[in-house]
């Protein structure tokens, strides 16, 4: 019996101190409900906030060749070895091209207190594409997922749907939502929680 006991608490300590706890996302996106259960391996997710601000990110195996061609595609910026390792790092893009430089440059405090204006996706200066693009021929066999939060403005939505289905030529692509028991247990939590 003791030797039993011995070895689960050897076990219980390993799983504590080798797993890691999901780090909170850069921008809070409240999603809609759904009922279908479908897991995505090597995804590119465009998230939509309560804005309207589109963010981007892909796997972190492609960030590499997707920065490459980013810059392949704008020469007139221009990005050192430190700025590239930063690069491959940050979780989400979400702040124009022209701002990319000054970005890469901040320390990670400067980083966690900068507010990302989101890529812009209007039809005059449609960077959105432009990182779709990159990362379609960084990994032509991306999956592509768009994440809405659920009070965003339905515009900025149909940008993002415009963008891949008019100017990419992508008429497959993913919705993620949170499944309809998630959403009402985690609505009963928001409820509890005293306001500040």
């Amino acid at each position: 019996m003791t030797a039993m006991c011995d070895v689960s608490f050897l076990l219980l300590t390993f799983f504590m101190l080798t797993s890691k706890f999901r780090p909170p996302e850069p921008v809070p996106i409240d999603l809609p409900n759904s009922r279908s259960q479908i897991k995505l391996d090597k995804t590119m997710v465009i998230s939509v906030d309560r804005s309207g601000a589109a963010y981007f990110t892909v796997s972190t195996e492609i960030r590499e060749p997707l920065l490459n061609n980013m810059l392949e595609a704008h020469p007139e910026i221009k990005l050192s070895n430190q700025q590239k390792t930063v690069f491959k790092g940050i979780e989400m893009i979400g702040f124009p091209l022209n701002e990319m430089p000054s970005v890469l440059d901040m320390n990670l405090e400067e980083y966690k207190n900068y507010k990302q204006k989101g890529i812009p996706k209007d039809s005059a200066n449609n960077e959105l594409f432009e990182w779709v693009t990159a990362a379609r021929y960084a990994d032509p066999y991306l999956k592509i997922s768009v994440k809405g939060d659920k009070n965003s403005n339905i515009v900025a939505i149909k940008q993002v749907i415009k963008t891949l289905t008019e100017r990419a030529n992508i008429h497959t692509f993913n919705v993620i939502t949170t499944l309809a028991g998630n959403a009402q247990k985690a609505g009963a939590k928001k409820e509890e929680e005293p306001t500040k």
